[in-house]
């Protein structure tokens, strides 16, 4: 007797949406999401859906909609699959604290839909029985108050993060049977062999183009244009490389041509540099600290990189602060530091 797996999705943004849609669309889960923002009105009408594969469904909804982590917990003994899918701030959120209620140690499957770097690690290291998958999307989706609009094919690369306290051939199967109930006709669920490989590789577009066009509020063409690539782009993207190969990761020869002209034609602005224009928090530790981490423990010097870091270290305070998250003294501090 085949038993249907019990999926939670947590965080129905943009992409996340179309991913549980996805899920749930093949009639092989049961799928329940954890939504915020948008609880009141998807738990009463669900999601619009506009999409160019999937067409305009008007009213969808998961078997279960809860507003919180907690509440998914209460009404459900155990959870096959976690399915995050938000935005990765660990210096706001522990996204591996905040999921606990929902994971069954030895038995919950993590998969981790999401930019960045390194981000398995806190959930092996509170986690070690448990398998942890990676999902790294490549669609074009948006959503306003419920409304998904799907612009681009899901596509999607799924593989097992390596846990070296589980049996390889456990996780890789553990990831093609997560593929096997995700995919249907209308998106692309591909098999990643090697995720470490394929993050480094996404790395050096997102800890390049997604961080200077943040600074600097200028988009690719923008950025091509005012003469940056040769003195900032292109340097921090070889830096990357510089890290990947010390880790053991050798990057396809073109890699940095390949991205350098990757939005050739279009003045496009990267997801970080939205989330600046919007004021939200942005992704700093997981597309560049983490990468920093790994830099300094193999002694690879990345100045262009930390250079980056640090600014929009700085950049992060100031968003934090628009949106409450910290605060500063009604009079202004006195520095009592000395420098030479």
């Amino acid at each position: 007797m085949t038993i249907t797996p019990n999926i939670l999705l947590v965080g129905p943004g943009g992409v996340g949406a179309i991913v549980a849609y996805g899920l749930q669309y093949t009639g092989k889960a049961v799928l329940s999401v954890v939504v915020r923002g948008d609880y009141e009105k998807v738990s009463k009408d669900g999601f619009e859906i506009k999409s160019p594969h999937y067409g305009h469904v008007k009213s969808w909804k998961p078997v279960n909609v809860y507003p919180t982590i907690d509440a998914a917990a209460k009404n459900s003994k155990f959870y096959d699959y976690v399915v995050i899918s938000t935005k990765n701030l660990p210096d706001i959120t522990k996204l591996e604290d905040m999921v606990e209620p929902v994971i069954t140690p030895a038995k919950t499957t993590i998969v981790l839909v999401q930019n960045g770097f390194g981000i398995d690690r806190p959930f092996i290291s509170k986690y070690p029985k448990n398998i942890c998958l990676s999902g790294i999307s490549h669609i074009g989706s948006s959503i306003l108050h419920g409304v998904v609009t799907q612009k681009t094919r899901d596509e999607n690369h799924i593989g097992y993060f390596l846990n070296e306290n589980l049996p390889v051939k456990v996780q890789e199967e553990k990831a093609k049977q997560f593929i096997d109930i995700y995919s249907n006709e209308h998106n692309t669920i591909i098999y990643c062999e090697n995720v470490k490989a394929f993050r480094y590789q996404k790395l050096v577009y997102n800890a390049c183009f997604n961080t200077i066009c943040a600074l600097t509020g200028l988009d690719t063409s923008r950025l091509y244009l005012s003469g940056s690539y040769n003195t900032l782009l292109v340097p921090a993207m070889r830096e990357v490389v510089s890290v990947a190969k010390a880790d053991g990761i050798t990057l396809r020869d073109d890699v940095i041509d390949y991205y350098a002209h990757i939005s050739d034609g279009h003045y496009y602005k990267p997801s970080m540099q939205i989330d600046v224009e919007k004021g939200n928090p942005i992704e700093v530790e997981t597309i560049l600290g983490n990468l920093i981490k790994v830099a300094d423990s193999l002694q690879v010097p990345i100045p262009t990189l930390k250079m980056l870091y640090s600014l929009l270290h700085a950049v992060q305070f100031m968003l934090k602060e628009g949106r409450g998250i910290v605060s500063v003294p009604e009079s202004a501090p006195v520095n009592n530091e000395h420098y030479s």
